[in-house]
């Protein structure tokens, strides 16, 4: 009788064991996935907010309201792209140095 006590005991301590290394598991998935969110939105960003501040630029704004030529809208238009490039790129770098839940206080 015993014996059989002791490997119950032991089967309880693997199987509680092995709920922890679950837990933890899904714990480190999670920051993983949130990781991964962070850096798939700021990639698509800087990939992405440029292109349309160009377009933008271009179609909408300098073409409709101002009178250039083609020459003058699409260097306008590249000046734009870059400087929303920047911006993200900036955004990227400061989120990067001072952004991040886990920070911690010590005293």
């Amino acid at each position: 009788m015993a014996n059989k006590n002791k490997l119950n005991s032991s089967g309880g301590d693997v199987a509680a064991s092995k709920a922890q290394k679950l837990k933890k598991q899904r714990s480190d998935d999670a920051k993983d996935y949130s990781s991964f969110k962070i850096v798939f939105f700021y990639c698509s960003l800087i990939v992405f907010l440029p292109v349309v501040t160009f377009f933008c630029l271009k179609a909408v704004v300098l073409d409709r309201f101002f009178t250039l030529t083609d020459l003058n809208t699409n260097i306008y238009s590249a000046v734009g792209a870059v400087l929303s490039l920047h911006l993200a790129l900036g955004l990227y770098i400061y989120r990067a140095y001072f952004g991040g839940k886990d920070s911690t206080k010590t005293d």
